[in-house]
């Protein structure tokens, strides 16, 4: 008999990690697989490896863990399309998960290698971006693109009699299946912005006086509901009501229709785009020799896959070593969120050994990186800190804080007055710098609450107070834009967002950290508005930040004279 190679084994292995990591699947695994895996060192090594990057469970929440699995059955679905040839049509449907933040995928896929070659496709996905949707209906129009011609419960005929309703957006009078019948049979969906169209005219030419509203605020997140449909249920919208006041300003104002026939044509314009002529295989070459980046001007440098572009014409034999899937069904399933269950493909484990070797999904760092996430993380670890706080071209700090964790203990120095707020005393004291008096006050449970707050979370020092509040819209990313003399451990990185307002046009907001790239702990924060008229973005406030020992922070509460 001859015994099997431990090398070849290893190989063998791989394509098994990801199974082994889930109790349902392990018992699928080859009896001899699996033992060898259970007992080489190797395979254990990088398995572990394999387990941080995609599950990442240390102090993750539930919603966080429920994210990580939406994002794996993601990767599932990319990698489904291994060795598959990739059009189009394939891509299309992926298009808006890949602009949700809490989705991002930082490897390259069958479906992002498309992507890179395919300008009709980017072109789609960049018009996507500007819409600024949420999570939502990112996900609703990913089930729309990923909508097949079947059997439609509604008729055309059916459909138009609903036309003034769906044009006026009294949606309760319809059902969902007219709605979604609107959104996927191209005459009526015509019909319908035709329909509009002649509205929109008649009012250029009324000279009725349009009541005063912030038109300038209705942005394509506030309309896209109306323009696309599919997928809402009128029977279940309990929010249809407190719309009312903006579906009858949209009908009755050209402005906002105009807007409307805009992202209508946006939308059904990337739903009914003919197939470029770009084809793209992706390839996984585990002999491929890893470069680093830096050393070559190959997109996929470092990474053992190679992609070939193909056109329409050009029918290229290639074997397929994973079958395809029903996307439709999968895509619904993962934008669902729920009953997620692992696909056992060869392609995914693949996938997962590139991971091992790479270690770029799920935020997980490059080289030198650092993530927002892992930012809260290392403050909420913080015990002893010194926080200052400018505005700029002042010399001398608006406020000074003091935060002990350990010693349960709160002090801020404002102009010359020190406060000290003493939990486990429960005390509030209060000193001027002219006069030797201290003025002591007991805590009540509502201030002791409040000062705890202060004491928790981020300190202050992030945008938000928890990493769940950051809008989904939010952008992170390294400040490689302007020339900065730091440190050499010092990283820049900003987060962009858009504070909508009531009244008056948007405001724009940056938050600049400084942080250190071994420990993730901020040493400097900047903070930035710029308004929709504004050039550039204008600084506010600046915070620098010192880390203290238990020691140092005794010394000071005792220079401060408590």
């Amino acid at each position: 008999m001859i015994a099997r190679n431990r090398n070849s084994l290893c190989e063998e292995a791989k394509l098994y990690y990801y199974d082994f990591l889930s109790d349902e699947s392990r018992g699928l695994i080859p009896e001899s697989i699996s033992d060898h895996i259970e007992q080489c060192q190797q395979c254990q090594e990088q398995i572990d490896q394999l387990k941080v990057v995609l599950s990442q469970t240390d102090g993750v929440k539930p919603e966080q863990g429920q994210v990580s699995s939406a994002i794996t059955t993601m990767l599932k679905l990319h990698f489904a399309y291994i060795g598959e040839r990739v059009t189009c049509e394939t891509v299309r449907p992926f298009l808006p998960g890949l602009l949700d933040p809490a989705l991002e995928i930082r490897i390259p896929t069958p479906i992002t290698a498309h992507l890179d070659n395919c300008k009709q496709c980017s072109e789609d996905l960049e018009a996507i971006r500007e819409l600024n949707l949420n999570h939502k209906q990112l996900c609703r129009l990913s089930q729309f693109l990923a909508e097949k011609p079947s059997d439609d419960s509604v008729s055309c005929s059916q459909a138009r009699a609903a036309t003034l309703c769906v044009a006026l957006m009294t949606f309760r009078e319809t059902s969902a299946a007219v709605l979604k019948h609107f959104c996927t049979c191209p005459n009526c969906r015509n019909a319908l912005y035709q329909y509009r169209e002649s509205v929109r005219t008649d009012l250029l030419h009324s000279e009725k006086a349009q009541k005063e509203f912030p038109c300038e605020e209705v942005s394509a997140t506030d309309i896209f509901d109306y323009c696309l449909p599919y997928g809402i249920d009128p029977a279940a919208d309990q929010y249809a009501k407190f719309r009312e006041s903006l579906t009858l300003h949209l009908c009755s104002c050209p402005t906002c229709l105009a807007k409307m026939q805009e992202l209508h044509r946006t939308i059904y314009n990337i739903a009914d785009r003919a197939e470029s002529e770009v084809v793209t295989i992706y390839h996984i070459d585990e002999s491929a020799k890893v470069q680093a980046v830096s050393e070559s001007d190959d997109l996929y440098a470092g990474f053992p896959i190679s992609v070939e572009i193909a056109s329409r014409e050009n029918k290229v034999d290639v074997e397929k070593p994973v079958p395809t899937i029903d996307f439709t069904t999968a895509l619904k399933r993962k934008v669902s969120a729920t009953n997620l269950k692992p696909l056992l493909k060869a392609g995914i484990a693949v996938a997962a050994v590139i991971l091992i070797g790479f270690a770029l999904l799920f935020n997980t760092p490059t080289t030198k990186a650092v993530t927002i996430k892992q930012i809260y993380k290392a403050i909420e670890k913080v015990k002893n800190v010194y926080i200052s706080s400018f505005v700029p071209d002042k010399i001398e700090p608006t406020q000074e804080r003091w935060v002990s964790r350990t010693l349960n203990i709160y002090m801020t120095k404002t102009g010359k007055e020190f406060v000290l707020w003493d939990i486990p005393n429960g005390t509030k004291k209060i000193r001027h710098m002219d006069t030797s008096v201290t003025e002591t006050t007991p805590l009540t449970d509502d201030s002791i609450a409040s000062v705890e707050r202060k004491m928790s979370g981020s300190l202050g020092l992030m945008p938000f107070y928890d990493i769940s509040e950051i809008p989904p819209d939010a952008e992170w990313n390294r400040a490689d834009d302007e020339i900065l003399e730091v440190a050499e451990e010092v990283e820049i990185y900003d987060l962009k967002w858009t504070q909508k307002r009531y009244a008056g046009s948007p405001k724009f907001k940056k938050w600049r950290v400084f942080a250190d790239a071994k420990t993730s702990l901020p040493q400097r924060v900047e903070w930035y508005k710029r308004f929709a008229d504004d050039a550039e973005f204008v600084l506010e406030t600046v915070m620098v930040i010192e880390y203290l020992d238990e020691s140092e922070m005794m010394a000071v509460i005792e220079d401060a004279s408590f």
